[in-house]
């Protein structure tokens, strides 16, 4: 039986959720009435070299040393022969060996080749017109490899290239250099792609389509319009889930499903984050209404049977917080876990609206907890408040996916051993992972504006010229991972403290049987506030009245004014000012430029607990043996996720 359209997800990516972007397409083709089936060659890797080494390779490995790309770059050829293949290879080596994965050479050396014809023959066998290849984080490389293999058997199968490694210039460089591709879209496909489909099919050369680049069509490079998301039908995962239960460890496999419910970034919109390389041209927020995000949510569990959903959103819609959280809140029994990213100033309210939802995974973008760097970042939040969010989640039983960022151009290095110091303070607090000086991703302002923001010899991360063989004057348009020289910020030395005092902070939560804490509970009229912290000046202390009245005021930043203000009603001045000096010398709360905010977590309102939070919604893997659950991409190893 045969395809119009067939498309491909190729290694290496991880198994525990079908690509949004592919559902979409075939779900829109098919109400053209175009066939279109999905084939995930990622899955059928991962059966290939073990679902284990698979999650390890997509996962936990550094993003710009394009591990999965290196693993297929010899069958693009011959091997660039640069100095910055050298620098390549000795990080990736170290890293290998760090993660203990030596096997991958010999996967490298024999396996790969015949698996990217065994590929190739997979593809032909449905008789596709067109194949279309998605290519996100470390899937070019294989794309390409397969591409050329089908085009060696069959050259009349038309090839096209999307994703989000064929944004801005990247896409056209692919298609100048890789003769094995016919056509790339550029940006949004979903209002373009099937149009071009329907042209192809008809024998026709897709004309004047924007964002649908072809070697003799360079005017059409422009991006296609913002899509009109309430028009877009429900993805079409059903390939996905019928694949997966083929694998031979299909049984360990807990996926998630992704959702999607807006496109760019309200905050990014007004005040991009100088880091933030996410959204490529596509900037403006855009989302779905309440009632289709719901409707969206409902038919995709009522086809597959999951509950876990991942947002494909680069930040919460805020009108999403009542007409869609706010409503799935009202049916606490609807067994739905969530995972968001979300802006870090997100109030007690709104985050137990989340929680009561069933969003038991977060990623903040925290990046930082000194106020100068935030600035720096512009974040538009504080310190003070991304500790809020720190503690309300450790409350609510929210987990948390953050780190600590550095880099940045001016930043004043004794902000970090500031840092360092309050950390003592933080155990109770779920930890960062990890420290990490900051790349300059492609569509970020550190890389649009980088000689203004103070970044020097600007070149793509070695990976590419190692795996590319591409002219010099390419690679720099085929990247999207860059790193620079910044004379004038922090350097691995300025970070020790730091990285020592996280790396503690890691420690206490996770090799440890139970996390510290710092609680408080009411005993009638009274309270008892139970610190396990390193820090601690006793484990249990009993507040007075008025310092259980700061605390309670100090639930949000507030300067010690405010607080006497607040409080001159029922306490008198001296007595508040010594309920806040008595706050402060016991660590129960901090104080960072006049403004305090209390660190004690209230008890007994805890939503989810550990058992919840291992059902993590991104997707995991089980481990192979009995034991406790160590869900893959879990804070300790979620060493891929970026701001």
């Amino acid at each position: 039986m045969s395809t119009d359209v067939l498309f491909c997800s190729a290694p290496v990516m991880s198994v525990v959720r079908p690509s949004a972007a592919l559902g979409l397409l075939q779900a829109l083709l098919r109400r053209q009435g175009i066939r279109a089936e999905t084939l995930y060659l990622n899955l059928l890797f991962a059966d290939r070299i073990g679902l284990d080494l698979n999650e390890q390779l997509a996962e936990k490995l550094p993003s710009h040393l394009l591990a999965g790309d290196w693993l297929f770059g010899e069958c693009l050829g011959s091997q660039p022969d640069r100095p910055q293949a050298r620098r390549h290879i000795s990080e990736l080596s170290t890293a290998i060996a760090r993660k203990g994965l030596a096997q991958l050479y010999e996967i490298r050396r024999d396996l790969i080749p015949s698996f990217v014809e065994e590929a190739a023959e997979r593809l032909l066998e449905r008789s596709p017109k067109i194949i279309g290849f998605t290519s996100m984080f470390e899937q070019t490389v294989a794309s390409l490899a397969i591409a050329a293999a089908v085009k060696a058997r069959d050259p009349s199968v038309v090839i096209c290239f999307g994703g989000a490694n064929c944004h801005g210039p990247m896409g056209a460089v692919l298609l100048r250099n890789f003769s094995q591709i016919d056509y790339v879209f550029n940006g949004e496909a979903d209002t373009v792609f099937g149009p071009a489909v329907e042209a192809i099919l008809r024998g026709k050369e897709p004309r004047c389509l924007p964002g649908c680049l072809s070697r003799d069509q360079p005017a059409t490079a422009s991006v296609s319009g913002p899509t009109a998301m309430d028009a877009l039908p429900i993805p079409d995962y059903a390939d996905y889930f019928t694949q997966l239960a083929g694998m031979s460890e299909a049984a360990r496999v807990r996926p998630s499903i992704p959702f999607e419910s807006s496109r760019g970034c309200w905050w990014g919109q007004k005040h991009h984050c100088t880091f933030c390389g996410l959204n490529g041209e596509g900037m403006a927020f855009r989302a779905k209404s309440a009632p289709r995000v719901l409707s969206e949510i409902e038919t995709l569990h009522a086809e597959f049977g999951i509950g876990r959903f991942a947002a494909t959103d680069n930040i919460l819609g805020m009108s999403h917080i009542d007409g869609v959280l706010g409503k799935l809140a009202e049916r606490p029994a609807h067994g739905f876990r969530f995972f968001y990213e979300i802006k870090a100033n997100m109030d007690e309210a709104q985050l137990e609206k989340l929680a009561l939802a069933g969003t038991v995974w977060l990623q903040p973008g925290i990046e930082s907890l000194s106020d100068p760097v935030l600035h720096l970042m512009r974040k538009g939040v504080s310190a003070l408040l991304n500790l809020r969010l720190l503690r309300n989640c450790r409350e609510l039983g929210v987990g948390l996916v953050w780190s600590i960022l550095y880099g940045f151009p001016g930043e004043p290095r004794e902000a970090y051993d500031a840092v360092a110091k309050m950390v003592p303070l933080l155990e109770h607090l779920q930890p960062p992972v990890g420290c990490g000086r900051i790349r300059l991703d492609r569509f970020s302002p550190n890389f649009e504006r980088a000689a203004d923001i103070g970044f020097r010899n600007v070149t793509p991360m070695p990976a590419y010229g190692a795996i590319y063989d591409v002219p010099d004057e390419d690679l720099s348009d085929l990247a999207y991972f860059f790193e620079g020289d910044a004379p004038d910020a922090a350097r691995e030395q300025d970070l020790v403290s730091l990285t020592d005092a996280s790396a503690a902070w890691r420690a206490r939560w996770f090799d440890q049987p139970f996390a510290p804490q710092l609680t408080m509970t009411a005993v009638g009229a009274a309270h008892l506030v139970s610190d396990t912290r390193g820090c601690a000046l006793q484990p249990f202390y009993c507040p007075t009245a008025t310092e259980a009245a700061v605390l309670h005021l100090l639930r949000n930043p507030c300067t010690r004014a405010n607080v006497v203000e607040q409080l001159a009603g029922r306490f008198d001045i001296v007595t508040i000012e010594a309920a806040m000096d008595a706050v402060l010398a016991r660590r129960l709360a901090i104080e960072i430029d006049g403004r305090m905010l209390s660190l004690v977590t209230e008890a007994g309102r805890e939503i989810f607990d550990a058992d919840a939070r291992a059902e993590f919604p991104l997707g995991f893997v089980l481990p192979r043996e009995r034991g406790p659950v160590h869900v893959c991409g879990a804070p300790a190893d979620l060493e891929r996720v970026q701001p």
